[in-house]
């Protein structure tokens, strides 16, 4: 999704160089909770800020203007999508979950090692479901970074439809990123292999990936990326 986004850009821009950015959210996390709801990434010249409807900035909605940003589809209580016509939603740190997960506790997860291990589900421990927010800190609950991310924005980030809000690529992005930092310090890389049972197929890694490009790439042709990813 996100390499699709990005080629999209590149051509409405006409720029074959752009690149889609990242939002580093521990950095945002390591501000007191008040400041968090109001850093530089909220600005009107960035991503716009909170409300519903958000009316500031460049997803701001106003009701008088057919080209104003807008939600078209949404995901109700059972998880069917439905058609709407409304402003973009975020509620900031409207939940139990104050905060933005801070940069230790992104270091923590660097620390973990293996990637992952069977049943390879979201009980299991390791690096991939503590980025994805599954497992969280021996201290904390889930949801956890990837997820508290979702959880803390809410509004349009909360329900399955959370790409309805752009900040949804900027923070996939960055976890594109923490997970690039962890392949370089960790030897090993991605489970499962090829051993794993057919129950699996699509996730092993020399499986074909189900793109939106069509493409037969597979994890194992995309873990190397330090050609065309600056960290």
């Amino acid at each position: 999704m996100l390499l699709l986004l990005e080629q999209n850009l590149q051509r409405v821009l006409t720029d074959s160089t752009f690149g889609l950015p990242y939002w580093d959210w521990a950095a945002d996390g390591d501000l007191p909770e008040p400041q968090q709801t109001t850093a530089s990434i909220w600005n009107t010249s960035n991503m716009g800020g909170q409300g519903n409807p958000v009316t500031a900035g460049p997803f701001a909605f106003h009701p008088a203007d057919p080209a104003s940003w807008r939600v078209r589809i949404v995901a109700n209580v059972s998880g069917n999508l439905v058609s709407t016509n409304r402003g973009l939603r975020r509620t900031f740190a409207a939940t139990s979950f104050r905060s933005l997960p801070k940069t230790m506790h992104v270091n923590n997860a660097l620390s973990l090692n293996p990637y992952d291990t069977p049943a390879w589900d979201t009980a299991t421990t390791g690096f991939r479901n503590r980025l994805e927010g599954w497992a969280s800190e021996p201290t904390f609950n889930p949801p956890w970074l990837h997820n508290l991310v979702h959880v803390w924005i809410g509004g349009d980030m909360a329900p399955s439809t959370s790409p309805n809000d752009p900040i949804f690529y900027l923070n996939h992005c960055n976890v594109d990123r923490i997970w690039e930092k962890w392949l370089q310090v960790h030897v090993q890389v991605y489970v499962p292999d090829m051993t794993a049972g057919a129950s699996l197929k699509g996730h092993r890694i020399n499986d074909s990936i189900v793109s939106p490009l069509g493409s037969n790439a597979t994890p194992k042709q995309v873990l190397n990326v330090s050609t065309i990813y600056t960290l």
